[in-house]
């Protein structure tokens, strides 16, 4: 299990991490919370691996997660998983915006995130989902979401994009890439251009009936996708603009070198 807590301190946040199939690094760390980055510790998803991450946001801190490379869903005769358990306090915020999962032809996978908040906690999270390598259909994936806050369920989502499933009418057909920001605890702006309901080339956009917001991609490709990034970007400045970020770790001057000896120092003059 790869483990990551933040919580508020002196001079800069106190920053708790354990590696498990996944790495974590600290990329910046401020007074308030912290920056990091997860790096695999191999090949990712191999058949039967499962990655689990635990985080936990104490009150009034932040936390940023970035993936440094994407994920292959690799074939296998055993299923893989990818768990996420976040738990965001009262006046915290996580962000996450993960890159490409790709699951390829003949792998059976689970995405799943389990997500709680306490008062006014908020989260802001990406999955870009992609059906198989080049010039393949990809394999199976089944995603799912459970969101919850002190007042009860905030969002709760179960997606079935099995080869049976995403070739249903009203699923994927052959299209085969999904792109999905959703925005927990708070209402952001809408992504520009578009109204609640209606959808574009591929996008929706749609407030949750408490608080919060998915905006959601599809298509033949992530290439083709122009506002996934933009509205993940846009949302995220909204949800970091409380938290005055700023670098706690100067770098280190350097130490001051004794004078160079001349001839009379050296000879004892």
């Amino acid at each position: 299990m790869t483990h990551i807590s933040v919580a508020p301190g002196p001079g800069r946040c106190y920053l708790r991490t354990q590696d498990g199939r996944l790495s974590v690094r600290a990329l910046h760390r401020d007074p308030h919370g912290a920056r990091v980055g997860l790096i695999a510790n191999g090949a990712l998803l191999l058949s039967g691996d499962r990655v689990h991450v635990e985080i936990d946001v104490a009150d009034g801190a932040w936390l940023e997660v970035v993936e440094s490379t994407g994920t292959v869903a690799y074939r296998g005769e055993q299923p893989s998983s990818w768990t996420v358990d976040a738990t965001v306090g009262d006046g915290a915020a996580l962000s996450w915006g993960s890159l490409p999962f790709v699951v390829s032809d003949n792998a059976t996978t689970h995405r799943g995130t389990r997500l709680r908040l306490h008062g006014t906690g908020r989260a802001l999270l990406q999955e870009k989902i992609v059906l198989g390598r080049a010039g393949q259909f990809g394999g199976d994936i089944a995603m799912s979401l459970d969101a919850v806050d002190d007042s009860g369920p905030l969002q709760r989502e179960h997606l079935d994009l099995s080869q049976p499933a995403r070739v249903l009418p009203g699923i994927l057909g052959r299209l085969r890439a999904l792109d999905t920001v959703t925005a927990l605890g708070w209402t952001p702006q809408p992504p520009e251009g578009l109204v609640a309901g209606l959808s574009g080339a591929g996008e929706t956009w749609f407030p949750l009936d408490r608080s919060g917001s998915v905006f959601r991609w599809i298509g033949g490709g992530l290439f083709q996708d122009t506002l996934g990034d933009p509205t993940f970007t846009a949302w995220r400045a909204e949800l970091l603009a409380k938290y005055p970020r700023r670098d706690a770790t100067p770098p280190r001057r350097a130490a001051p070198q004794p004078p160079a000896p001349t001839l009379a120092t050296r000879f004892g003059g």
